[in-house]
């Protein structure tokens, strides 16, 4: 939701057998030993050796094969004793991974803490006595001020208005310390009670632990989908459903029930302002003029285009259904706390353009043949997450490959950096369209054990470009864009005309991203500043600007709850000023959201209203 504001206004078997997998895809026994239940061993094996694979696949275009227990050459073993040996290794290993889930399902659903990996959950404490759940700003700041430590989340396992919520801390100390200040201390009238609490247990661990108890454990992925109207449905065109759950319904339909839903959010928050101690004064107006709402919901805007809009499509790695449980890039069945981490092909999914799906299509036979293994939600090993394709309609296509650091070196990825290189520019994967590749790291958890960069470029162009209202925009690979860009002209034209700007007014373009509204705006003001948190997107909103000849746009790099203070000194009391704020889902800090309204004087919320622009037929 895009709002403006003015001044008006993630075997145990007796033995495992460890493989390696080389690159022309011959399979050879590597160890062979004993585990116990904690899977410690077959843990420090799979780091030990990057070429382990849980799923064998067979390299038909090469003419490979693969085998489980005996080291096969390609000259010798016949094309269907080779695809029955792939066959048989795939179920071997798949049945292996099986049994561990099931060791981890009854001995230890809080593995994950053991890791060595850092999760809050190990500094997990209750709050209870609630009189009523004050809401997790409010109560955060109360844990805050109380204890003198951050809390690092904050959540109810049940009903909101449940007097039992969770908080968990950043360290020992910091929970140490939450229990000895908050204990027995009073909120509301009420003494409260702040007890060390165990790591919340694995929730697809614990899904599938309740299915096996339950008798149905084969049937535990199937379970989600038990309803009659998914009975008929192949995983492709299920995973379309997911992704589309609006498209058997007619457009107009499909509009109706997004502006009824927009309203029922609108009027919960409108009486959620109501019970504040301190009520608006506006806010009975507001709430008698617009049906119970805080301000005015216009009818939806049809999108120009309803199918292969996306020009920015995020796909997973992992497990194909099970009759097909090789490595798969696609979209997920289900949610990892609902039990599944079932990936499906994207070939049903209308919204994705066709290059997108034939992107996913090309990289996932990479994957099938690459030594590394996906990365695995359940035991936090291997390292392919998640293929990232941007198809702007100005031309190109980018992809970023998502890996998860583990142990590896600069030399290990530099090694998949160039193999990657020659199967997308030399070999197989030459004609998939891809114009641009990265390797990208989120290592914001591991900036302390690990020496790897955020981005590698594997190779083509540095960037992308794509145009809007007659403007050229670079596009980074971690820059934020609107995924339809026919929508966002009509979007943009929206604003423009909303803002009602003149040759003296000043625009605030807050989380303005590479700029694209700041400087849709700049021809018709004296000046636009956009502020960004991202220092990529800022470098590329600088370069917009150049690129265009736009020369009245400031930009600067920082979180909106620390700039904001600055630029209203600066600018607050200027009566041509607009603010116009995109904000991530999350929304703006809350120590920030209200500060344009807290310098003015005159705002009028009457002349306030939403309008949402249809950007998809979903």
């Amino acid at each position: 939701m895009l709002s403006i504001c003015r001044r008006r206004g993630i075997q145990l078997a007796n033995n495992w057998t460890a493989l390696t997998v080389s690159r022309n895809c011959h399979c050879r026994r590597l160890t062979s030993a004993p585990l116990t239940t904690s899977g410690a061993l077959i843990r420090s094996e799979y780091q030990s050796h990057l070429s382990v694979r849980r799923f064998l696949c067979s390299s038909m275009e090469q003419g490979h094969a693969q085998t489980t227990n005996v080291e096969t050459s390609q000259d010798s073993a016949a094309p269907a004793q080779q695809v029955e040996a792939a066959a048989t290794a795939t179920e071997t290993v798949a049945n292996v991974r099986e049994e561990t889930e099931e060791v981890a399902e009854e001995d230890d659903l809080v593995g994950y803490t053991k890791r060595g990996e850092f999760t809050s959950q190990n500094y997990r404490v209750s709050i209870k006595n609630l009189r009523k759940f004050p809401g997790y700003r409010v109560l955060a700041e109360w844990v805050k001020e109380k204890s003198g430590v951050g809390p690092h989340r904050l959540y109810v396992a049940g009903h909101t208005r449940t007097r039992q919520i969770y908080v968990t801390f950043k360290s020992e100390e910091d929970q140490a310390t939450a229990i000895e200040k908050l204990n027995g201390s009073f909120y509301q009238g009420e003494k409260i009670q702040c007890v060390k609490e165990k790591p919340q247990a694995d929730p697809y661990l614990e899904r599938k632990g309740k299915s096996s108890r339950d008798g149905d454990k084969k049937n535990a992925k199937r379970a989600r989908h038990a309803d009659p109207e998914f009975e008929h449905l192949t995983p492709e065109e299920r995973v379309a459903r997911v992704i589309e759950p609006y498209k058997p319904l007619p457009y107009e339909e499909q509009l109706k029930r997004k502006q009824d839903w927009v309203s029922i959010v609108l009027k919960s928050i409108t009486t959620q302002m109501s019970r504040n101690t301190l009520v608006p004064p506006w806010l009975p107006k507001q709430k008698a003029a617009n049906a119970g709402m805080i301000c005015e919901l216009q009818d939806i805007l049809h999108s120009p285009v309803k199918e292969a809009y996306r020009i920015k499509n995020e796909f997973s790695i992992g497990p194909g259904p099970e009759a097909s449980p090789q490595v798969t890039v696609g979209f997920r069945l289900g949610a990892y706390k609902e039990g599944s981490m079932t990936i499906v092909s994207p070939e049903k999914c209308t919204i994705v353009p066709a290059i997108a799906r034939d992107v996913a299509t090309t990289f996932q036979g990479y994957v099938r043949q690459a030594e590394m293994l996906y990365f695995d939600e359940c035991t936090h090993l291997g390292y392919w997450q998640t293929l990232t394709v941007r198809t702007p309609l100005a031309g190109g296509c980018m992809a970023v490959v998502g890996m998860h650091p583990q142990k590896l070196t600069q030399a290990e990825v530099e090694t998949e950096v160039e193999l990657l290189r020659k199967y997308f520019v030399d070999g197989p994967g030459k004609d998939s369209g891809i114009t641009s590749m990265y390797i990208h790291f989120d290592i914001t958890r591991y900036r302390k054990t690990t020496s790897l960069r955020d981005y590698y470029h594997v190779f083509g162009d540095m960037h992308l470009h794509e145009k809007l209202l007659g403007l050229t925009y670079r596009i980074s690979a971690d820059a934020f864009f609107q995924v339809n860009t026919l929508a966002t002209e009509r979007l943009y034209t929206l604003i423009c005309d909303w803002c009602d700007v003149n040759e003296d007014s000043i625009v605030l373009d807050i989380c303005c991203g590479t700029g694209t509204i700041a400087l849709a705006l700049a021809k018709r003001v004296k000046k636009v500043i956009g502020v960004e948190m991202c220092e990529q997107a800022v470098e590329d909103a600088k370069h917009n600007a150049e690129l265009n000849g736009i020369t009245n746009a400031e930009f600067i790099c920082g979180k909106a709850e620390f700039v904001m203070d600055g630029l209203m000194k600066r600018y607050g009391r200027n009566p041509n000023l607009v603010a116009v704020v995109d904000p991530p889902r999350a929304g703006l800090h809350v120590s920030r959201s209200g500060c344009v309204p807290a310098h003015s004087q005159d705002l009028c919320p009457e002349t306030s209203c939403l309008r949402r622009l249809q950007p998809q037929a979903i």
